[in-house]
């Protein structure tokens, strides 16, 4: 968004465009994945080329229209279709050195910094329009495949699907595929969205209407992605067509449903549950994919740690009591507590479960469906188990206090209940206990373990390389010290058999909670969460973060995923074992409130002016939290009145309205770079002649070279040395430089 405001602020002050006509074609792009420009020229209020001129002008970039360029082979074999495509980006040229890069959106530096990784090669970027590249792309890779509707009017996927029936629990399969071409293109093109979700191992397939068509999304290894567009006369027979074979009923539009089919896919049964949603442009289906045929893992391959595995063994072997697996949907609970079933399963004992809906069949499990039309709830299905004479019982999941009660009672009267519940990590799920209105005694003394799980990417094996993580990584991750100094860290450079994503495939990370004593004690007298965690690892349990960071180490995925799927929506910043912790000899400010001193309160009497008068305004910008406050700090000690901003566009935007004295920037941040935002301030009258300091990791003459071709005036390396770094500022601070000037280096 701050990209739009940028591009949006630069198109109006050049008078491409009033702000009424922005306004408009970016609800436009917001409804269509295309360009700013392409959306203004769709709507007739500029061209599509001088908008992209101007931007290029503004950035000092250069920009290329007209004629399509030779590109060598070589050249175009350097970048994949499917990333080009996919990130608006195409090859144009090659010296040895530098790879010239057509881009659509030169403000989105990670495009850069992806080729670079990709390549090995110092990209730079031309650009150009939305439609000139597609041009190129014609020409480039004339027979990459386009992810359209055009592409299901030749497809066949005989021998791919069978079906058989259209109702619930059936198989959608007409007689015989080898005469599919023949069916109603609605048909084939269902069966085709179904074939290609199963071949793409898609958890989940998101129809969604829109405004002027009918978007298909695949859910793979957790994360959406989008695979085609249909066309929006297509929308309702489609939906239709996906309802009839679920069983529901095609008249009802105005209410959520829910179904259910069957899909047959190179051998494979796959379940398939259906639901429908009224959204403001039709029914939106979501489709989840259940591999019938799917093999249990046993409990010691399903990546738990030799201590982890030790500890949900013993919970195994108890013959009474509660164990709960926790997390979020799509974590994989549901197939740990398969394993988990299946590593009790004999002859002596009667295991019952209670689920919606029974995704794998079990041999040897007596498995019993939810059905609420039928009045089977997990309450009613749980008290009729307990006639049934169990030793193990699993239910599919704790929704409410009834069903809580009912499974702690079974707990405590000679039942093994397994089950689960949606919770961030282990300690929440007893706060959530608590919250469902269970007496901290009855949890005390039922609890036996608890497993928090989390599903996380593992590097694609395809393009793995070894790499070690960066600096900002390692800082987020809580420092160098919580990493092993044996670790081969690995991550993926993005190929075909990946989708470009660098991952395939996914790997469980854990955090199990013992109940023991003194933890029992703390459920009991209903302590607070953050003293039952504490007690829980005194005791030996390593949080998920930890079980992360050494399956990090050990290749089986990168500390960038793990921070993705621990950190999300946990605020609370648990992730950590210990607090930050501040660096070396950093003096602690005072955060008391000053004294209000009689002048300083009367008005008209300004009193002892404040020392950032004396020193001027700095700005700030670096992604780092950690760098960015004791940088912050220094600076204020010094005198300095401070501003700060996470990343470039951040830094550019607060520069443009407060014009601060000197800024201070990393190089290398999210969404604008160091070096295009210096390029964006340089080329605005307001900011042309404002002194600018960079930060940087690398310690070669090219980087420092780019800087100062740039606009910058001084650089400095990291790791930072904060009294180092106030000079330098002091030193730009009380040196002129007039507008136009050439900086001069600093040294020391």
């Amino acid at each position: 968004m701050r990209a739009q405001g940028f591009v949006g602020d630069l198109l109006i002050r050049a008078g491409v465009v009033d702000a009424a006509g922005l306004a408009r074609a970016l609800e436009v792009q917001a409804t269509q994945a295309s360009t700013l420009g392409r959306a203004l020229a769709g709507l007739g209020l500029a061209d599509e080329s001088v908008v992209a001129a101007t931007i290029a002008s503004a950035l000092h970039l250069e920009y290329l229209g007209g004629e399509l360029p030779d590109v060598p082979d070589a050249v175009a074999a350097m970048l994949p279709v499917t990333f080009c495509r996919k990130r608006g980006a195409a090859p144009l040229a090659f010296d040895g050195k530098r790879l010239r890069l057509a881009v659509t959106n030169p403000v989105d530096d990670s495009v850069l910094r992806d080729v670079e990784f990709r390549t090995g090669k110092k990209a730079v970027a031309v650009v150009v329009t939305e439609s000139w590249l597609e041009k190129l792309f014609d020409r480039l890779y004339p027979a990459a495949p386009v992810s359209s509707y055009d592409m299901f009017q030749t497809a066949d996927p005989a021998g791919q699907i069978e079906a058989s029936g259209e109702a619930e629990y059936n198989l959608v399969d007409p007689a015989s595929l080898a005469k599919d071409v023949q069916l109603p293109p609605i048909v084939r093109l269902v069966n085709l969205i179904l074939s290609d979700a199963a071949r793409a191992g898609a958890s989940d397939v998101h129809i969604e209407p829109h405004e002027s068509q009918l978007q298909i999304r695949q859910r793979v290894d957790g994360l959406l992605h989008d695979v085609l567009a249909i066309p929006h006369h297509l929308q309702d027979a489609t939906i239709s067509r996906f309802k009839i074979i679920s069983g529901m009923d095609i008249s009802e539009r105005r209410k959520p449903q829910d179904g259910r089919s069957r899909l047959r896919f190179e051998g494979r049964r796959i379940d398939l549950r259906v639901s429908t949603m009224p959204t403001q442009f039709g029914e939106k289906v979501v489709i989840r994919l259940l591999n019938a045929d799917k093999a249990i893992a046993a409990i010691d391959q399903i990546g738990l740690s030799p201590e982890n595995l030790w500890l949900l063994r013993s919970f195994l072997s108890r013959p009474q009591g509660m164990i709960l697996l926790t997390g979020p949907t799509g974590s994989g609970k549901t197939s740990t507590l398969y394993s988990a079933l299946s590593s009790i399963k004999s002859s002596t004992n009667n295991i019952i479960t209670l689920e919606d809906p029974i995704e794998v069949q079990i041999p040897g499990v007596n498995q019993m469906q939810v059905n609420t039309r039928a009045g089977v709830t997990f309450a009613s299905g749980l008290r009729s188990i307990l006639r049934q004479d169990p030793n193990v019982i699993l239910v599919g999941e704790i929704r409410d206090q009834e069903t809580a009660d009912i499974a702690l009672g079974a707990a405590q009267t000679g039942h093994l209940l397994l089950s689960t519940l949606h919770t961030n990590d282990a300690t929440a799920t007893i706060t959530r206990l608590f919250d469902l209105g269970i007496q901290p005694f009855l949890i005390a003394s039922s609890l036996v373990g608890i497993v928090a799980q989390r599903l996380v990417r593992t590097p694609c094996s395809s393009c793995r390389v070894l790499q070690q993580p960066d600096a900002d990584t390692i800082e987020k991750i809580g420092g160098a010290s919580r990493l092993p100094s044996d670790g081969q860290w690995t991550a993926g450079r993005g190929c075909d058999q990946c989708g470009q994503s660098g991952y395939k495939g996914r790997v469980a990370i854990h955090e199990v909670l013992a109940v023991n004593d003194e933890v029992r004690e703390l459920i009991s007298g209903r302590a607070a969460e953050h003293a039952i965690r504490k007690a829980a690892q005194q005791g030996g349990m390593r949080l998920l973060l930890d079980d992360g960071i050494d399956k990090s180490a050990r290749g089986l995925t990168t500390l960038t995923e793990v921070l993705r799927v621990v950190s999300h929506g946990d605020p609370s910043g648990r992730v950590a074992v210990d607090p930050p912790r501040a660096p070396d000899n950093l003096p602690v400010p005072d955060l008391s409130p000053a004294p209000q001193t009689a002048a300083a309160a009367e008005p008209g009497d300004p009193g002892e002016p404040p020392r950032a008068a004396a020193r001027g305004r700095v700005l700030v910008v670096e992604d780092s939290a950690t760098v960015l406050s004791v940088v912050k700090y220094f600076l204020e000690l010094e005198g300095f009145d401070v501003l700060v901003a996470e990343n470039g566009l951040l830094g550019l935007e607060i520069a443009l309205r407060e014009c601060p004295d000197v800024i201070v920037s990393d190089v290398m941040m999210p969404g604008m770079g160091g070096v295009a935002m210096v390029k964006a301030l340089r080329a605005d009258a307001r900011t042309a002649a404002v002194r600018i300091l960079m930060l940087t990791s690398e310690a070669s003459v090219e980087s420092e070279t780019e800087g100062l071709a740039a606009g910058a005036d001084d650089y400095i390396l990291k790791p930072v040395e904060p009294r180092r770094l106030a000079a330098r500022v002091k030193a730009l601070r009380a040196r002129s430089r007039p507008s136009g000037q050439a900086p001069v280096m600093a040294k020391g």
